[in-house]
């Protein structure tokens, strides 16, 4: 199975949006729109498949966590398991979660593929890459968590 997002997470110290997922598409309604309904069936599903409550954005990465334990603790095995499909959906959520919470300029790379969207801090010149973690987190059992992923975004955004 062809990975489609690599597992590179966050960028401190640029001035600039990192250009090497594609170049930066110019902000849009459509994209806007067409991510937030993406991010909406995410959440249903995630609600559905796996009783997640997603009500509060501050609560997301420890409910997101929660789930990839509990995914783990079942028997998943990311070289069976359709991990493009858990990296879209939960990185949808996370993307909308650190946004809600957090703030950041989201930006697109692509019209088809959100795997390479990012967060921007221009002030703080931090990039974050939500669906990067989410990945690293569904190939690595330990050491890598969404909690952590967003601690480390809270402390980099203060500095703006």
């Amino acid at each position: 199975m062809k990975i489609e997002t690599p597992p590179f997470d966050a960028i401190a110290g640029q001035s600039n949006p990192f250009t090497g997922f594609g170049q930066i598409l110019p902000n849009s309604v459509e994209l806007e729109e067409q991510f937030q309904k993406e991010a909406a069936s995410a959440k249903h599903r995630l609600k559905e498949c796996f009783r997640a409550v997603l009500a509060d954005p501050r609560e997301i990465p420890n409910e997101l966590d929660k789930i990839i334990t509990d995914m783990w603790n079942s028997g998943w095995d990311p070289q069976s398991g359709n991990v493009n499909l858990f990296t879209r959906d939960f990185g949808c959520v996370l993307t909308m979660s650190i946004l809600d919470s957090l703030g950041g300029s989201l930006l697109f790379r692509s019209t088809e593929d959100v795997s390479h969207l990012s967060i921007f801090w221009v002030a703080a010149k931090f990039e974050a890459f939500p669906f990067h973690k989410v990945l690293k987190c569904l190939y690595n059992r330990q050491g890598e968590t969404i909690v952590g992923f967003t601690d480390g975004i809270a402390k980099a955004a203060r500095k703006s």
